[in-house]
């Protein structure tokens, strides 16, 4: 029984968000990184690199176009979706402001994001068209100066003619917060590397980011509402506190509120009363985020043991920047 208990703490992983949640689209929404570039022979060079969202009209639809300004000079301009299948590049528009659409899209995120996905259309990395598969190689802990993620690494390569690799850490509902990319040939060396510094509005001039309301759960008195909490069996979300033993995944999910800059935000998987098995309020797992802006979200879920889950009482604890928020209690029977 003492194994049905621990078999948890494998699974206390973050659990793709919906579509509607994968990047950022509210008009205005900034990303800016630092960049290094290195090519053979040169020093490395260091620029600002700006993502800046907008709005278009493709095809009497209203998409989502991201312009990238290396400095102050526009470098790229996409015209991208995303739907429950993930993102897509619809369209291109050249410096001459001509629209290229794309035929087929080129996919950017595939759903559903999870580690071993793979996915064709790459696009293109440094101007040079990659038709490799687009693997997703792990989930990792990256630190960038934004803060510390808990990411998808993306990695794809072709060898054919020139070796052209790439490797991008992307976050659900920030977007990609780092980015590394080499291309080698004969005689020539060219790496890049992007690393988120922050993400922004113009209308705040501070990071901010879409939430979805949820329902409520217990605060300490007195004290400001940082996190919306919920757990449900239902991975659309709601609120359940008792679960039978044979339950798949317990889903787990809190919604920032005009949260401290980089709060680090702990939850913790306690064991309130389950018999013999541990001693009361044993500590059973815990993970720790860092919200890249005010309003960040983060899902969890914690899946069943292969012999279902130690029945008795448990708590979830929320703490921001090591200060307990929200608790919402637990019964397995």
């Amino acid at each position: 029984m003492r194994e049905l208990l621990f078999a948890a703490t494998l699974f206390l992983i973050p659990l793709s968000t919906r579509a509607d949640e994968l990047l950022p689209t509210k008009e205005e929404t900034t990303w800016e990184y630092n960049a290094t570039e290195t090519i053979t022979g040169s020093a490395p060079t260091n620029t600002v690199v700006t993502v800046r969202v907008g709005k278009q009209v493709l095809d009497d639809k209203e998409v989502v176009k991201l312009e990238t300004f290396s400095g102050k000079a526009l470098s790229e301009t996409e015209l991208v979706t995303q739907d429950e299948k993930g993102i897509v590049c619809l369209a291109r528009i050249g410096n001459d402001g001509k629209v290229v659409k794309l035929n087929p899209p080129e996919r950017i995120i595939a759903m559903p994001l999870r580690v071993g996905a793979a996915w064709e259309n790459v696009g293109e990395v440094e101007g040079i068209k990659l038709q490799k598969p687009c693997t997703v190689m792990a989930e990792e802990n990256v630190t960038v100066p934004a803060g510390s993620f808990r990411a998808f690494h993306l990695h794809a390569e072709d060898l054919s003619l020139i070796s052209v690799r790439f490797d991008r850490w992307f976050v659900p509902g920030t977007g990609f917060v780092k980015e590394t990319t080499s291309v080698k040939g004969p005689g020539m060396l060219h790496r890049r590397t992007l690393e988120l510094k922050k993400i922004t509005t113009s209308e705040t001039g501070k990071p901010t980011a879409e939430h979805s309301e949820s329902s409520p759960s217990a605060s300490p008195a007195g004290s400001a509402k940082k996190l919306t909490v919920e757990v449900a069996s239902d991975p659309a979300g709601g609120m359940k506190t008792e679960f039978r033993s044979d339950v798949a995944h317990i889903y787990v999910r809190w919604f920032g509120h005009d949260l401290p800059e980089n709060a680090r935000i702990r939850v913790a998987w306690v064991a309130d009363d389950v018999g013999d098995l541990v001693e009361p309020n044993f500590i059973i797992d815990e993970t720790e985020t860092i919200a890249p802006v005010p309003n960040a979200t983060a899902r969890f879920t914690l899946a069943r043991p292969p012999d279902g889950w130690a029945e008795g009482k448990y708590r979830l604890e929320f703490y921001v920047n090591d200060i307990l928020t929200e608790t919402v209690k637990v019964t397995i029977k």
